[in-house]
């Protein structure tokens, strides 16, 4: 064979592996969570958590230290009102309990306090679980927000908690998520209201501290902070949220992206509902398949900004007019219909949103969702003002097409 002849031979060739190589890569996008496949959930049953030590009832707690380590779901702390509603004079209590469930040879479910506990009370953390165990980031502890970061681990049903390096200011109501060995952390409430604050801590090399990263372009607290991947890279996602600047909060609709290569934010659109724009906080949410996130309800804030009117109302009135306008805000309030049952996808390649389908029961806020063994867990939570919920809420997600 002349060289000519091998030449055009290598051609031929060489243009049918560039057209089947293209082939593939479309057949693999369109086969991608991508591409058309639809996002179902199995749902799971687990048994409440159980009432603490010498007491008879298990309310609930909002805010807890919350994850999974290996075998183990840790619920700890956590705030509730075990005396009254609180507009009705009801204190918040703080707990400092450490309940483990516990996935048994059988196949059984089980809860159990262990006898070690939290070194204080202590609600309203970031968490995140990580291979080395749950970590805490920050909190409050009887209305004081805290620096203090923790590390949970298990072994045999022991809790072993190590101390990790204090965060750079105390926060309360932040969220956190990881890339890899690297936590980050964002906004939440400080002394003088909400944040713009994000740090970075490397579990492999703690001893350097938390790095401070460029803040957020808006300050905010109680957000749904995941990392899920872009077309290029694991980035951080900040969604929804509130903060308060004047009498009322602003309830925030907000998408916003964190790109660890270039250390910048960028807006990438708003929770989507029903064709609107849709602000939700309190919410929980995780990071599903190569290109999702999962939101479960969050509170909108209609009722939460009627409560803020009302109160400001109440400082001006007195007599009767003060008794007429503290009994609509108790109707309102004992008749708080719940949180948005909603659970919505992002799509982070698109940035489209498509609603999945909706909780089965009531829907807590102020928890954290995570994944144990391939299931989402959410335990916990509040349901209503001043309601919480022992129930732990349990699915699989899987891509359909």
């Amino acid at each position: 064979m002349s060289i000519r002849s091998t030449c055009r031979s290598f051609s031929r060739n060489y243009r049918l592996l560039i057209i089947l190589f293209t082939m593939a890569h479309l057949i693999g996008s369109s086969c991608s969570p991508a591409g058309n496949e639809k996002l179902v959930l199995n749902w799971h049953k687990f048994p409440e958590i159980p009432p603490a030590s010498g007491e008879s009832v298990q309310p609930g707690l909002a805010g807890p230290v919350t994850g999974a380590h290996g075998n183990f779901v840790l619920v700890a702390g956590g705030a509730n009102f075990e005396d009254g509603l609180p507009w009705r004079g009801g204190k918040k209590k703080y707990h400092d309990e450490i309940f483990l469930l516990e996935k048994t040879a059988s196949g059984n479910y089980s809860w159990k306090q262990v006898i070690e506990k939290l070194p204080y009370p202590l609600a309203y953390p970031a968490c995140v679980s990580t291979p080395e165990g749950v970590v805490s980031i920050g909190g409050e502890d009887f209305d004081s927000p805290v620096a203090d970061v923790f590390l949970f681990s298990f072994l045999d049903g022991k809790v072993n908690r190590t101390n990790l390096p204090e965060l750079p200011q105390a926060i309360s109501s932040a969220g956190a998520a990881a890339i890899g060995n690297e936590l980050f952390v964002a906004g939440g409430l400080v002394a003088s209201g909400a944040s713009s604050a994000f740090y970075s801590l490397d579990m492999k090399n703690t001893a350097n501290g938390w790095q401070v990263l460029p803040e957020v372009p808006v300050a905010f607290s109680h957000a749904v902070v995941v990392s899920q991947k872009d077309e290029n890279e694991t980035c951080i996602y900040l969604i929804g949220g509130r903060n308060k600047t004047s009498e009322v909060s602003t309830f925030l609709s907000s998408v916003w992206k964190y790109t660890p290569s270039i250390q910048k934010w960028s807006l990438e659109g708003e929770i989507i509902s029903d064709g609107k724009p849709l602000a939700l906080s309190a919410g929980t949410g995780i990071a599903v398949g190569s290109n999702h996130i999962v939101m479960f309800g969050g509170d909108p804030g209609i009722f939460f900004n009627r409560t803020e009117r009302m109160n400001a109302a109440l400082e001006k009135v007195s007599g009767e007019e003060k008794q007429k306008l503290w009994n609509e805000k108790d109707s309102m309030l004992t008749n708080h219909p719940g949180f948005s049952k909603d659970i919505l996808a992002f799509n982070t390649f698109t940035k489209s949103w498509e609603k999945i389908t909706e909780m089965a029961g009531e829907s807590p806020v102020t928890t954290t969702a995570f994944s144990w063994n391939g299931t989402i867990v959410i335990p916990s939570g509040e349901i209503r003002p001043g309601i919480r919920t022992p129930n732990v809420i349990g699915f699989d997600i899987q891509f359909e097409k």
